[in-house]
């Protein structure tokens, strides 16, 4: 039916919806509330849940997803292993090309002389996939989970979007008001620079009011994060066809757009509803080293498995994902060529419209909550430390996230001379 793969159960509008991730509405309805400084007493363990259970089970989806499509298309199970960072995915594709023309060896060769200029120490949270010996490998594609600061920034980056076109709403609505009153239209209206900084900064003072009395609460609408997992796949033309009936036959997606993206870098953008096998994700609750991050984080380590079974049987039934299927040489130049992921999200930073102290209040907020779900403190909070509608310098935000810590004694020591700062 429709309605199983349908975007949002909520029947009120709601922020920050992370597509992939499971108990995404009940994580953008806790983001809303904090927004405008009305947290529930449950809301901390709550974000903490979705969040380290996300992470953990991603992994898991994901790589079954990947196998089962590689499966498919190839006819066999691929080999695979972690990476931590881009390092391992470009030293790996640059020393087994798959074939070689004059642009991929150009590329390749450069790499090899310049690698500082490659990122190569950015950090990633994925695995690359394989097929042959691990001393000849025939790479086949990757995933990837976006790290917390990612999906902090990425999702600050939306909800300033949406603020800075509700402050130029506001501003034009300023200028029609002062239009009437000089009984002329808006486009007849003579506005000296001063004048529109100054209706720029009532309009923004007035959503800054509208955020800290919560009437901005009921505005709110859906602002997708389409990618916090990812999947690249390795698809040269002649197999794009094949690639797309794959993924259509299959009865666990459901695919909802194709897009194609030509230019510097070109690939197709397949993006699916991918119903969750939740039986596999019972069998494997967190256990190791990953039960131990959970207890630092501030889990009881007695309740996990039965919090983790519940957060799963209480989920959604799918997520929504992309998988990105370029040929091996646009696999190249978006790692080490023209389109390089690194040279991109730098622009991007760069491109930002609105600047205000709003906007870097967001960017405070999201990175707090993100930080807080991986830090061992605290239990609950009365009020959300980072309000939208205060000034604050950026070394006030570094002692809300160290109190996250402090709060638990995790940077205090034993030894005679008491506490340390770090």
């Amino acid at each position: 039916m429709i309605s199983t793969w349908s975007r949002c159960g909520a029947t009120s509008l709601i922020m920050l919806y992370l597509e992939s991730f499971l108990h995404r509405v009940s994580f953008a309805e806790i983001v809303s509330r904090w927004i405008v400084n009305q947290p529930n007493a449950q809301d901390v363990f709550a974000l903490k849940k979705i969040v380290n259970f996300n992470s953990y089970i991603s992994r898991i989806w994901v790589d079954r997803l990947f196998r089962d499509i590689v499966i498919g298309l190839r006819g066999s199970e691929p080999e695979s292993r972690a990476v931590q960072y881009k390092a391992d995915l470009k030293d790996m594709v640059t020393a087994h090309p798959h074939f070689h023309n004059s642009r991929i060896d150009e590329m390749i060769s450069r790499y090899h002389r310049f690698p500082e200029d490659y990122y190569r120490e950015t950090p990633v949270d994925g695995r690359l996939y394989y097929e042959g010996q691990i001393d000849d490998p025939q790479f086949l594609g990757s995933t990837r989970i976006k790290r917390y600061r990612r999906i902090a920034e990425k999702g600050s980056r939306r909800i300033v979007e949406f603020m800075f076109d509700r402050i130029k709403q506001n501003a034009e609505d300023l200028a029609d008001e002062r239009a009437r009153s000089q009984g002329v239209s808006r486009a007849e209206l003579q506005t000296p620079y001063s004048k529109m900084v100054e209706e720029f900064e009532h309009a923004e003072r007035r959503l800054i009011k509208s955020i800290k009395q919560g009437t901005i609460h009921a505005e709110f609408p859906i602002l997708s994060i389409p990618d916090v997992v990812g999947v690249k796949i390795i698809a040269e033309r002649d197999e794009r066809a094949r690639l797309v009936e794959i993924v259509k036959s299959r009865p666990d997606c459901k695919l909802l757009e194709t897009e194609e993206h030509t230019g510097l870098y070109n690939a197709v953008n397949l993006r699916l509803a991918y119903h969750i096998p939740k039986d596999k994700l019972l069998e494997h609750p967190p256990s190791g080293p990953y039960l131990e991050v959970l207890q630092y984080r501030g889990f009881d380590v007695a309740e996990v498995r039965r919090e983790y079974e519940e957060f799963i049987s209480t989920s959604e039934d799918h997520v929504i994902v992309e998988v990105i299927a370029s040929g091996f040489e646009d696999f190249l130049e978006s790692e080490i060529g023209r389109a390089m992921h690194e040279e991109r999200l730098i622009r991007q930073r760069a491109q930002t419209e609105y600047n205000g102290h709003l906007s870097t209040n967001v960017r405070y907020l999201m990175n707090y909550i993100l930080s807080m779900c991986r830090a061992p403190g605290p239990e609950s909070l009365e009020e959300v430390p980072v309000k939208l509608w205060v000034r604050y310098v950026p070394d006030t935000i570094e002692e809300f996230i160290r109190e996250l810590y402090i709060s638990n004694g995790y940077y205090f020591d034993n030894l005679e001379n008491g506490p340390f700062v770090i």
